[in-house]
């Protein structure tokens, strides 16, 4: 059965009639233990909801527009929170003053098969996992190795993960995990062993290998550092190794380094065709090679790009011969060690801007910079870039969006 927290004003679900009071027990008549039995049941456009009012059972139906939410939040369906303290954690490291909403550490398994999050993975979440048939799921692995893993978490005792893969493997589960790599910790060997390990469980489908992250704020914290370009072309050789082995055994390439490794390392982007089955874009894997596909491209349009220190150099291979102008955002919100477009604040876009002075209008900013609700991790929102800045802003999805 479900509790009912809230109800959103002219949505759905507040023209029924139904209270805050009311307890949910069955969706087109299957019955509604959690609120992701609700997201299964409820995916039409219409639902037929049996619901308990005192000691009342009683029935209605609910219609909606194609692409609309219900409108209902539920008890329980905030994300369960992190035990762990993991070396590497990027909410640690976060700016004093940053908005609350950023500060809590999802690890639950149920956000994980909808939205794509990683969790550290514990019994509890496999046998939700099972129950349900949450697949796939995303994975933090980082070391196979238990008493390892262990410390790259943060929680003192060891940590073991293969026999958790292996009984989601069992249960047809499938499994993306993901590899954060702290040099001197968990690179190597440790590595090595990791995807061995890694590649004897069927279900485990994906394994992305990504650099740590580093912010200027980790006063107190364990001292890390980022990979050196040596450490980045031993990774990625490690990698291709793997893949190759997996391209024999499994047919799919199913193990990629993050593109951050290969300005790093000073090696070429792979080519799209490197990506094949890849889906962890998200995940700072593929994307450049991705841009890249853009290179030989004609681009009429004009303006000033806003981007990342990383991406930048590609981006002026792409556009190239157009008038578009590249402007590399250095993050001082975070640190100069983080590069990516996805990271930078408000501030640094308008510090950039007016330190620059160029009268290029519009100014292109990436999407990915946006949260749901349009605005930067700073809150400002695109209006308020182009007031304190008197530019016209404009926001790309994609390169295509500049042709």
């Amino acid at each position: 059965m479900l509790r009912i927290r809230s109800i959103h004003p002219g949505s759905p679900a507040s023209r029924t009639g139904l209270k805050k009071t009311d307890i949910l027990i069955k969706c087109n008549d299957e019955p509604l233990d959690d609120w992701v039995d609700f997201i299964y049941r409820a995916n039409g456009t219409l639902i037929k909801i049996e619901y308990k009012r005192g000691m009342q059972t009683r029935n209605i139906t609910i219609r909606r527009i194609p692409g609309m939410e219900w409108g209902f939040e539920f008890e329980g369906q905030s994300p369960k929170t992190c035990r762990r303290k993991c070396i590497f954690c990027f909410i640690d490291q976060l700016p004093p003053g940053i908005r609350p909403s950023l500060l809590v550490k999802d690890d639950d398994i149920r956000y994980s098969f909808l939205h794509g999050t990683y969790v550290t993975l514990d019994r509890n979440d496999v046998r939700v996992a099972i129950q349900k048939n949450l697949s796939p799921v995303h994975v933090s692995v980082h070391a196979s190795d238990p008493a390892l893993r262990g410390r790259l978490l943060g929680t003192g005792k060891e940590e073991p993960i293969i026999p958790l893969l292996k009984t989601l493997s069992n249960a047809g589960i499938s499994v993306e995990t993901q590899i954060v790599i702290v040099p001197e910790w968990n690179n190597g060997m440790f590595l090595e062993r990791t995807l061995e390990d890694l590649l004897e469980i069927p279900s485990v489908i994906s394994v992305g290998v990504v650099p740590v992250g580093i912010t200027v704020f980790r006063d107190g914290l364990q001292n890390i550092r980022r990979p050196t370009a040596s450490e980045a072309i031993e990774i990625i050789h490690k990698c291709d190794k793997w893949r190759r082995k997996a391209l024999r055994t499994r047919g799919t390439p199913w193990v990629y380094p993050a593109d951050e490794f290969y300005p790093l390392s000073g090696k070429n982007i792979p080519d799209p065709a490197y990506y094949t089955e890849c889906t962890l874009m998200e995940n700072g894997i593929g994307l450049l090679s991705n841009l890249l596909e853009y290179e030989s491209r004609h681009f009429s349009g004009r303006g000033l790009i806003c981007t990342g220190t990383l991406a930048a150099p590609f981006m002026k291979r792409v556009l190239a011969g157009s008038e578009y102008m590249i402007l590399p955002v250095n993050n001082t919100f975070f640190g100069p060690e983080v590069g990516v477009s996805g990271l930078l604040a408000g501030s640094d876009i308008i510090r950039s801007i007016m330190e620059e002075n160029i009268s290029t209008d519009p100014v292109f900013l990436p999407r990915v910079m946006f949260n749901h609700d349009m605005l930067t991790l700073d809150d400002l929102s695109p209006g308020d870039i182009e007031q304190l800045t008197g530019r016209k802003i404009k926001i790309a999805w994609g390169v295509e969006d500049l042709i």
